[in-house]
């Protein structure tokens, strides 16, 4: 053990140590050394609190360090806002890369996009698009009067309203309804000045709240659209009365008015007979025909979507033919990546064994009595070096057999170790249905897994990867039981926990110890243990004994401690004084007895 056992505990005097030093005051004693001396037991206490202090913020910190990694796992795999980082996302079990039509690198993207997942097939993908899915909307050349500047000419989004009809001033109202919605969308635009341009406009179309129709305009063609966002033959849009009936100058449409306002609604659908002045937009699903591998081309007109999946393929439609005989056509060719979902996979397992090995160490790593959080007086005889050595052996063992975290680890371990129904593959480094993932054999590290066999992983990739898809990320459709307490059980005794793939097992384990991907709310158990305080009583005997509880009630007991030294200080310095007092009066007496026996 370091010699920094040897410095005496408790404070020191004038005197030094245990030492008590004539001074030569009028009582003869070295007061301040006999005071801390009759105060080094209050001392010892409170160099005990400090320590049981310092080690919970050690076990806060530890705690935080083990969240905090936790949440860097989830924000690379369980980010559902990004494919790429949500390695629950089907895309990442596609084992495929996407080529040129001739089998070259170069994907052209300019007619659709073809993206492969689960159940696609190697080989050639063709789709001829005759037209795409387009919302109901209205269409109108714009140009400006021929008393603007410039003069009958196509209109830029800077050109004033006014200049494209000189009664499109004071308020503008527009009400518009998209697809038989319960309520309108109504659009204002103040135009008293007189300055709002078609840019504006526009502005004011767009940013409405509900997103369900979208203008836009082109200064290249003139070409003003109005158009729900939804895309499909069913849709609708609506212009409805009490709107301001110059617009139709801009959209083109033509209604009944009255006093400058519409007074009837003009509508766009598939049964619709108004008439425009502009271009009419009915709704329209895509009309594509598709080629896969090895078949014939397929005609489809049932997506109202221009992004859709057809076994297994996505298409994202991006430009149609000049009409239904003149379709444009893309080709892609599609091989096999095996790899790539091999090293997602992988590289999911290595940074989940960091996070499993960290908390195992953790919880068996055996602490050492002859290293406790130094006190103040230890420190000051101490560098900075010496203390940050002895320190890191202080902190070792803080969290051995922690409950929490062991049943967190056992949860993850269990996520791997129970069987996935229905998927007719199983973990494991034997047997025909086993894809090669097991938990280690290495006695030290029972909860890392280990990708056992990686060339009967990569055989599954590729000959099973809807099974491969299917025990990873199944999400079971059963519902959730209910504990006694009223929480949701999820266990290897349930039937959705038993359907559920085993990344879905872990992100649920996850989300229940550290919350949700990318928030820092203190509510799940690891979270709320660290960082979230629930006594705030003066006693300290409240709340749910959280690491922020115990320091809280370890800062009350350092007070008490505190005052109570601080009283017992100020009694013996009086009691002391009061001695001082005495012996100075007997001085004096003593003095005054002997100059008069002197005479």
């Amino acid at each position: 053990m370091s010699d920094v056992s040897s410095v005496t505990s408790g404070t020191t005097g004038a005197g030094g140590g245990n030492m008590i030093r004539l001074t030569g005051l009028a009582s003869g004693l070295d007061v301040d050394a006999l005071v801390k001396k009759m105060m080094a037991a209050d001392q010892a206490k409170l160099d005990k609190a400090k320590q049981d202090q310092q080690t919970t913020e050690w076990k806060q910190e530890a705690y935080q360090d083990i969240i905090k990694n936790i949440k860097d796992l989830q924000s690379s795999f369980f980010d559902s806002s990004s494919s790429d980082n949500d390695i629950l996302s089907a895309t990442n079990f596609a084992p495929f890369t996407v080529g040129g039509a001739d089998g070259s690198s170069t994907v052209d993207t300019s007619v659709a996009t073809f993206t492969p997942g689960v159940g696609a097939k190697t080989g050639k993908y063709s789709i001829s698009v005759k037209q795409l899915a387009k919302g109901a909307g209205v269409g109108n050349t714009v140009t400006t009067l021929p008393t603007a500047t410039p003069a009958s000419a196509k209109a830029a989004l800077s050109t004033k309203l006014t200049d494209i009809n000189s009664s499109l001033s004071g308020s503008i109202k527009l009400a518009l309804n998209a697809n038989g919605a319960t309520s309108d969308v109504n659009v204002t635009l103040d135009n008293t000045s007189g300055n709002a341009t078609l840019g504006d406009l526009i502005n004011a179309i767009n940013n409405q709240g509900s997103g369900s129709v979208k203008a836009t305009y082109s200064e290249l063609t003139g070409q003003f659209n109005l158009n729900s966002t939804k895309t499909g033959s069913d849709t609708s849009l609506s212009i409805k009365s009490g709107s301001t009936a110059s617009l139709s100058t801009i959209l083109g449409f033509s209604a009944a008015n009255s006093g400058g306002v519409t007074t009837a609604n003009w509508t766009v659908s598939s049964t619709s007979t108004d008439t425009a002045t502009g271009t009419i937009q009915k709704g329209q699903n895509a009309d594509v025909i598709i080629t896969p591998p090895g078949g014939s081309g397929v005609e489809v007109t049932d997506k109202t979507s221009n992004n859709f999946t057809i076994d297994g393929m996505t298409y994202t439609l991006s430009s149609e033919g000049t009409d239904s005989t003149h379709p444009v056509t893309a080709s892609v060719t599609i091989g096999q990546d095996t790899q790539k979902v091999y090293d997602k996979i992988k590289s999911f397992i290595d940074k989940y064994n960091a996070i499993v090995d960290e908390i195992q160490t953790k919880l068996t790593e055996k602490p050492n009595s002859d290293y406790k959080p130094l006190t103040d007086a230890q420190k000051a005889e101490m560098s900075s070096t010496q203390i940050t050595a002895w320190e890191t052996k202080a902190k070792v063992g803080i969290l051995r057999n922690d409950d929490n975290l062991q049943n967190l680890l056992d949860n993850l371990t269990t996520a791997f170790t129970t069987a996935v129904n229905n998927t007719g593959l199983s973990m494991g480094r034997y047997g025909g249905n086993s894809i090669g993932i097991d938990t280690s054999q290495d006695y030290t590290t029972p909860d890392h897994i280990d990708i056992a066999d990686p060339t009967a992983l990569k055989i599954a990739i590729s000959t099973n990867c809807d099974q491969i898809l299917k025990i990873f990320t199944n999400v079971s459709a059963a519902p959730a039981p209910i504990a006694a307490d009223g929480s949701t059980k999820y266990d290897s005794s349930t039937q959705e926990y038993q359907e559920d793939g085993v990344f879905t097992r872990i992100n649920t384990i996850l989300q229940k110890n550290v919350g949700f991907t990318n928030t820092t709310l203190n509510t799940a158990i690891l979270t709320s243990f660290a960082n979230k305080q629930y006594d705030f009583t003066i006693t300290g005997t409240g709340g749910k004994n959280t690491l922020p509880d115990q320091l809280y009630e370890e800062q009350l007991n350092i007070k008490k401690i505190t005052d109570q030294m601080s009283t017992d200080q100020e009694k013996y310095y009086k009691q002391f004084s009061d001695l001082e007092t005495v012996m100075n009066q007997l001085n004096s007496q003593q003095s005054q007895l002997s100059s008069m026996l002197g005479n």
